[in-house]
């Protein structure tokens, strides 16, 4: 697909599926003279940056309204961490925008920008939530050592800054792909064949990620056929998914993630998940969810499968992080529709191969 309808893509989707949980507009208590709203930013920093979004007030009255308006952040127990005071004038009916700049808080943690209200946070206000998240490994995966094949520059440079790259298959436990190998795939392309064959021999785990086309028109099919006769076929789904559930059951999942457990990403307007679906076509294998998206229905974007008796294991992943997981991927501003990197993206991806290795494979 190239690059100008892959843009196109998503600011189609921005227009049509608005995001969940993370903006909101009304008056303050006691303030019917204007109404605050707060735009749409990155949700999810490493401390030391700086949260750019836009502020826009309008006056509400047919008469000039001054505004002295108290900014804050406030962390997950409702507490204030910092604030700040907007003064200006309305004309009337006049809406104005501001330009807000807003330190990144230095512990990690889910917090809201917003409007105070007593101390409360009311739903009803104007608010932006967004997450500080600094991306580590866990002890266990410091024992994990990963193969990535030399087509895939992107992932192998990840698990080069991350000291977990083995030196060859043998020192390895997991195979971690991304989109240019299932495109090798598709193709029928025997080195790749043999690299995913020879690992899952081994009892090794294969992590895909970005699997799957990233569109599909209406009544359109792509279909691949994986390891242990297991048949993919990806359909257009009703819409893109923003906000995704990582499975609770598997700790090593959600190791060192907000509490929240919902979550969505940098870029690409917050898109996580295309608007693309999975069917499973096999026998002899086992299917289990490793993450959850939307309602009605709900999505299983990232999967387990496992052979009946046999050895290793693949870990088929929709979720988009081609782009989010290189800290030198920074965008223009005003540029929401392109990847940028997140450290959110970063941690799921490094606990999603902890998660995929069983302690099998320590011994």
């Amino acid at each position: 697909m190239k690059k100008n309808s892959f843009i196109f893509y998503f600011i189609t989707v921005f227009l049509l599926f608005s995001r969940l949980n993370v903006n909101g507009m009304a008056a303050a208590e006691g303030q019917e003279d204007y109404v605050v709203k707060f735009g749409d930013s990155y949700h999810n920093y490493v401390k030391g940056n700086m949260i750019r979004i836009t502020l826009s007030f309008k006056n509400l009255k047919d008469n000039p309204v001054n505004v002295k308006q108290d900014i804050v952040v406030v962390n997950s127990n409702n507490e204030k961490i910092w604030n700040s005071r907007i003064n200006l004038e309305l004309n009337k009916g006049q809406e104005f925008k501001v330009p807000f700049m807003v330190p990144v808080p230095q512990l990690p943690g889910s917090y809201t920008l917003t409007i105070p209200n007593n101390g409360l946070i009311n739903e009803n206000l104007s608010f932006f939530k967004f997450t500080v998240i600094e991306p580590h490994k866990s002890a266990r995966l410091s024992k994990i050592q990963v193969v990535t094949p030399e087509w895939e520059e992107g992932l192998e440079s990840f698990v080069d800054t991350w000291g977990i790259k083995a030196p060859s298959i043998a020192f390895g436990q997991v195979v971690l792909c991304g989109k240019k190998t299932l495109q090798r795939l598709k193709e029928k392309d025997e080195e790749a064949q043999q690299l995913i064959d020879r690992a899952l021999k081994r009892g090794m785990s294969v992590i895909l990620v970005d699997f799957g086309p990233l569109e599909l028109k209406e009544g359109a099919e792509f279909k691949i056929k994986m390891p242990y006769d297991l048949n993919v076929k990806f359909i257009k789904a009703l819409s893109p998914e923003t906000n995704f559930i990582p499975e609770r059951s598997i700790k090593d999942l959600n190791y060192d993630l907000p509490s929240e457990g919902s979550y969505s990403l940098n870029g690409l307007f917050g898109v996580s998940i295309p608007a693309v679906d999975m069917r499973f076509e096999g026998k002899d294998v086992n299917i289990s969810a490793y993450v959850i998206a939307g309602k009605n229905p709900v999505r299983t974007p990232v999967v387990e499968v496992k052979p009946n008796g046999g050895k290793g294991k693949l870990i088929l992943c929709q979720m988009i992080t081609d782009g989010r997981l290189d800290e030198k991927v920074i965008p223009p501003r005003n540029k929401p529709e392109l990847p940028a990197y997140d450290p959110l993206a970063v941690q799921f991806v490094l606990n999603l191969i902890s998660a995929s290795v069983g302690d099998e494979l320590f011994k």
